[in-house]
C-alpha cells in the first residue's frame, strides 16, 4: 500500500503537488502525514516550489522541514498511520532522529504517554520533571527585553540564534526568591 501511494505521488505533476500541498497546509493537524509526503516530493523534485509553499502558506519554514523529516523517517517504516496521526507531528518530529525499526514501538509509546515538554526532556537524555506547570505570559518588546536581561543576569543563557533562553525557569525562581527574601537553598514556603 505504501508503495502504491508512493507511485501515485510520483505520477502527480509538480504543479499538482504544489496545489495539493497548498490545500493540505490549511489543516496541518489532520493532514500532516500526507502533507509531509507531498512536501518531500516537492522538495526532491523542485526545491524552488517547496520554498514557494513555505512562503505562500501559513506553514512556516521550520514546520515545513519538520513535516518533510517526519515523512522521510516514518513513511518507510511498518507502523500504523492511525497511530502516527494520534501521536501528532510535533512529537514525531521530536523522536524522528532516534527512530529505527527496532525501537519504533518504544519511542511511540513514550510519545503517547508523555506531553511534548516531557518528551523533549527525555529525547535530550534528561529526566522528566513530572507534575510540571506551564505559565504563559505576554510582554511588549520593551518588557520582554527587560525580562530577558534580568533572566540572563540571574543565570539564563541565550539559546542559539532565536530569542529563546535556556535555564530561564531557574533564573526566574532566583529572582522570585530574592524578591521574597529567601535564599537560593531555602525553597520552603
Amino acid at each position: 500500500m505504501v508503495r502504491n501511494q508512493a507511485l501515485g505521488m510520483m505520477a502527480l505533476k509538480t504543479e499538482d503537488l504544489f496545489d495539493k500541498a497548498m490545500s493540505l497546509s490549511k489543516n496541518v493537524d489532520d493532514t500532516f502525514l500526507e502533507l509531509g509526503r507531498t512536501l518531500r516530493q516537492l522538495q526532491d523534485r523542485e526545491p524552488q516550489l517547496f520554498q514557494d509553499i513555505v512562503a505562500k502558506s501559513d506553514l512556516g519554514r521550520r514546520k515545513a522541514y519538520y513535516l518533510v523529516d517526519v515523512s522521510r523517517v516514518f513513511d518507510p517504516l511498518q507502523v500504523s498511520r492511525a497511530r502516527l496521526k494520534r501521536v501528532g507531528w510535533t512529537k514525531l518530529a521530536m523522536i524522528a532522529k532516534q527512530v529505527r525499526q527496532d525501537n519504533i514501538d518504544e519511542l511511540l509509546d513514550l510519545a503517547e504517554q508523555n506531553n511534548v515538554k516531557e518528551l523533549e526532556r527525555m529525547m535530550r537524555g534528561e529526566k522528566p520533571l513530572g507534575g510540571s506547570h506551564c505559565v504563559l505570559m505576554y510582554f511588549s518588546d520593551e518588557e520582554y527585553e527587560e525580562l530577558e536581561e534580568a533572566l540572563v543576569h540571574h543565570g539564563a543563557r541565550k539559546a542559539g540564534r532565536g530569542r529563546g533562553l535556556v535555564e530561564k525557569e531557574k533564573a526566574l525562581l532566583k529572582i522570585i526568591r530574592k524578591a521574597m527574601g529567601k535564599g537560593e537553598g531555602d525553597q520552603a514556603g
